[in-house]
């Protein structure tokens, strides 16, 4: 069972719950481990980042979270680092890397704002190009993943968050999307990043594939990456959404083993049957 979830935010960045809230939550279920991931500060969206007052106010409710349930439950200090504005990582236990924008011009555009901020810029930058939207943003991963800048390469392809519904602004079968997305992951299992698995696109009804889609998960498998479960929860409720689900398909898939954090370091914990 993956008792364990390192992708979850907080009242003190975009999520519902306080960090109280989740810690019981998580110890509820059985979890061995709990990671807080709260957003860094971007100067040029505030919409969900933490300010620097607001991190320091969620580093030090961490660390009594920490003290609370020292012998229960393991708690880690995270953080959800973006690629275009990177915060310092020296008092976090780990880091995620995530790329929320694409460089347009000198401008960044959000991959991951609400569907109509998706479609301007989409229109406005790309002159109505989806698929370059799309390639620019596997572009800005594979540059991101080439430094190793996190532990662990959080949803690698995002950009899939809008292109569902009655609006399509690429197509996710394409020759051309799928090299730029497998581009993409190829360079991160090469910089030695842990490839998040994430379940928030099945949670939010957007796809009932995870973050990364099966053609690229099975990449992962071909190319031995380490993979991370998480579910990006911004609710207590969604803490293991579709964890045993997930764990069993990727032992179809063909992996043998997930990572988690433990008090030693990233380990690997066999998958279960």
């Amino acid at each position: 069972m993956i008792a364990s979830n390192l992708h979850t935010h907080t009242t003190f960045c975009d999520g519902q719950n306080t960090p109280v809230e989740l810690a019981e939550a998580a110890f509820a279920l059985g979890f061995r481990s709990l990671g807080f991931s709260g957003h860094g500060y971007v100067s040029f969206d505030r919409s969900c980042g933490m300010s620097p007052d607001e991190s320091r106010a969620y580093r030090a409710a961490i660390t009594e979270l920490k003290a609370r349930y020292r012998g229960r439950l393991d708690i880690f200090l995270g953080l959800e680092n973006d690629a275009a504005e990177l915060c310092p990582t020296a008092d976090y236990d780990y880091t995620l890397g995530a790329v929320h924008y694409v460089p347009r011009g000198g401008v960044w555009f959000s991959v991951d704002a609400d569907a109509a901020g998706v479609g301007q810029a989409v229109e406005e930058a790309f002159g109505g190009d989806g698929l370059a939207f799309a390639e620019a943003y596997f572009e800005t991963v594979a540059r991101f993943a080439s430094e190793r800048r996190a532990d662990i390469l959080a949803h690698i392809d995002l950009v899939r968050r809008h292109n569902t519904g009655g609006v399509k602004y690429f197509d996710e079968d394409c020759a051309a999307y799928r090299r730029a997305a497998l581009d993409a992951l190829e360079q991160a299992v090469r910089a030695g990043y842990l490839i998040e698995v994430s379940t928030a696109p099945i949670a939010k009804g957007i796809s009932k594939e995870p973050y990364p889609a099966l053609f690229l998960l099975r990449r992962a498998q071909e190319l031995g990456a380490s993979l991370v479960v998480g579910s990006d929860a911004h609710t207590a409720a969604n803490l293991n959404f579709r964890f045993a689900e997930t764990e069993a398909l990727l032992r179809e898939i063909g992996f043998s083993e997930r990572w988690e954090l433990t008090p030693r370091g990233f380990e690997a914990v066999p998958l279960q049957c």
